[in-house]
């Protein structure tokens, strides 16, 4: 084909593909359902972008938290809507664990569930208190293989993201540290501070203040690359664990049957809102990195972490049912 020729070809799919997107148009508010507790990363998100992309939608998002069920009572709900683009879930890591921590869930989270866009993540970074003689994470891991069992970490829950992200470094770097099961990051980081513990994984937002006054100290950051909250602390993978994650990732689901026109047009509005510089600016001072993908990406993220913490649930024993 002609170059002219494909240049129009190409612009003409895109317009095709965008007239598609926009085909659809929301009839009533778009409900957004949190299955978290008030003020939480995901709440962050919601707020920061509903404005926006209600402009965009010409219709206003509700969003409505409703905690319980290790988000499966939220997420019901959502499987369970009808398919019209009018309810969505904005969800966590908690959506992907699900299926390896329950024997049974009362949705099928690939079949009735269905991507809209990955919103954007929290890196983990792992921190310790000052009294431990580590200051990176070879040091941790030496001191922690030279005391088998004597070092206690703690994390928001059983099966959380943050209990099976420390799981997997343990298994990975081959020591044994004790798991102290909490009911938030509140308690978590009160228990680190006053030594009850020695080590977390904590969402760097979480983090930060408590670094920079020198009552914890951050030893590795668990993202591929460092962050500009902590630009001084490397990543796990450059202390040599390749590859290694862990994080509070976020996503917004719909009903697993809605048409892809309408998915196409949310994906459009909600990744295009997460793009504005406006909205990214606020994203990232609140500590998100913002990551608006299109839906095959995100859907396709999704499985990976399934299959990631499937065997971060198998190694750990981690059961809540």
């Amino acid at each position: 084909m002609h170059a002219p020729r494909a240049a129009l070809f190409a612009a003409c799919l895109a317009f095709a593909t965008t007239a598609l997107a926009q085909a659809w148009a929301p009839s009533q508010p778009i409900r957004v359902l949190i299955p978290y507790a008030p003020v939480g990363t995901s709440d962050i998100i919601g707020r920061t972008m509903s404005d926006r992309v209600a402009a965009r939608l010409g219709q206003p998002l509700v969003l409505e938290n409703r905690p319980g069920g290790s988000t499966q009572i939220a997420t019901e709900i959502v499987a369970r809507s009808k398919p019209d683009g009018h309810t969505l879930l904005l969800v966590a890591n908690t959506f992907m664990v699900n299926p390896a921590l329950f024997s049974k869930l009362p949705y099928d989270s690939e079949r009735d569930l269905t991507a809209v866009t990955y919103a954007g993540v929290t890196p983990h970074t792992l921190v310790v208190h000052p009294s431990l003689p580590v200051k990176n994470l070879q040091e941790f891991i030496a001191y922690a293989k030279a005391n088998p069992g004597r070092l206690s970490y703690g994390s928001v829950g059983n099966g959380t993201s943050f209990h099976l992200g420390m799981e997997m470094l343990k298994k990975q770097a081959g020591i044994f540290v004790v798991h102290i099961p909490y009911k938030g990051m509140g308690p978590v980081l009160t228990d680190l501070l006053s030594n009850q513990i020695q080590v977390a994984f904590a969402n760097t937002p979480n983090a930060v203040p408590h670094v920079r006054g020198g009552k914890l100290r951050a030893i590795a950051m668990a993202h591929p690359v460092r962050m500009a909250q902590l630009p001084e602390v490397a990543t796990i993978d450059e202390q040599g664990i390749k590859g290694f994650e862990s994080n509070s990732a976020f996503v917004f689901l719909a009903q697993g049957a809605t048409p892809a026109n309408i998915l196409d047009r949310l994906n459009a509005e909600f990744a295009g809102v997460l793009k504005e510089p406006a909205i990214r600016e606020a994203l990232t001072k609140q500590g998100v990195e913002v990551m608006a993908s299109s839906r095959a990406e995100t859907t396709a993220f999704i499985k990976r972490e399934m299959a990631k913490y499937a065997e971060a649930v198998k190694f750990s024993g981690a059961r809540v049912d």
